[in-house]
C-alpha cells in the first residue's frame, strides 16, 4: 500500500498504484450508503460522503517546478506532512508526484467539507518552504456522490479524480493558495439525472449544471488562524 521516506517515518504514504484497488471499493461503497441514507432523508440528502481532494502545486512565475534532488522531493515530502496534520487518522493520502497529490476522506459531512481545504490552504499559505519555492497550491475536491442516481461505474474512478484535478484548475487564481469544490446542488433530487450522465457532463462544462442548480461550487476563502 504505501512507501515511506527517510525523513516521514512515521507518515504512510499511498502511491497511484494503491489507488487502482482501493479508489474503485470506496466508490461502491460510497454509493450502497447513499441509496441507504437518501432513502431515508426526506430530501434525499446522501448523508456520509466520500470526499476526494486532489492538490496541485504550481508556479507562481513561469513553468518551471524543481526536480526531485533540486527540491521537489522535498517538496512533495512537506505537502504530505501538511495534509496529515488536516485529515484524520482513518483517511488516506496519496502521493501522485511530487508536484500532484489526493486525500481521500471518509464518512464526511457534505455541509462541511471545505473546512479541510481552508485549513490545508491556510498552512500552505504560511509555509515557508513554498513561499522560498515561490509556488502556488490549488486544491479541487469533489464531495462523492454527486447524484441522487450514484450508478458511475466504479472501475472508471480516474474520471472522478479528473474532475478533482479539474476544480483545482479552476479559475485565474490569486495569491499563493486557491480552492474550489464541487457538490451536490439543491435541484439535483428533482432531476433524476443519473451519475453515469453527470460526471461526463461536469468533467465537460461543470458551470451549466451549476446554473441548473443540479450542482454547486464553493470557493475556499482563507482565513488566519482556522
Amino acid at each position: 500500500m504505501s512507501e515511506r521516506r527517510a525523513d516521514q517515518t512515521d507518515i504512510p504514504v499511498a502511491g497511484p498504484e494503491f489507488l487502482k484497488i482501493f479508489l474503485p471499493y470506496e466508490l461502491r461503497l460510497a454509493q450502497r450508503r447513499a441509496m441507504v441514507t437518501s432513502s431515508r432523508s426526506p430530501d434525499h440528502s446522501p448523508g456520509a460522503c466520500l470526499g476526494l481532494y486532489f492538490v496541485r502545486l504550481e508556479p507562481i512565475m513561469g513553468n518551471w517546478f524543481p526536480a526531485p534532488l533540486e527540491g521537489g522531493a522535498q517538496v512533495g515530502d512537506h505537502v504530505q506532512t501538511l495534509l496529515r496534520d488536516v485529515i484524520r487518522d482513518s483517511d488516506i493520502s496519496v502521493r501522485l508526484s511530487d508536484q500532484e497529490h489526493l486525500a481521500v476522506l471518509r464518512d464526511i459531512d457534505p455541509d462541511h467539507t471545505y473546512v479541510v481545504s481552508q485549513r490545508f490552504l491556510t498552512m500552505a499559505t504560511d509555509s515557508e518552504l513554498l513561499l522560498a519555492a515561490n509556488l502556488r497550491t490549488r486544491v479541487g475536491y469533489v464531495v462523492y456522490p454527486l447524484s441522487s442516481q450514484p450508478n458511475f461505474p466504479a472501475e472508471q474512478w480516474e474520471t472522478v479524480v479528473d474532475l478533482a484535478r479539474k476544480m483545482s484548475d479552476r479559475a485565474q487564481p490569486s495569491g499563493r493558495a486557491c480552492g474550489h469544490g464541487l457538490l451536490r446542488g439543491p435541484a439535483m433530487a428533482d432531476s433524476g439525472i443519473p451519475e453515469s450522465d453527470l460526471i461526463p457532463l461536469a468533467l465537460r462544462n461543470p458551470d451549466s449544471l451549476v446554473k441548473v442548480g443540479q450542482l454547486r461550487i464553493q470557493r475556499i476563502h482563507l482565513v488566519s488562524n482556522v
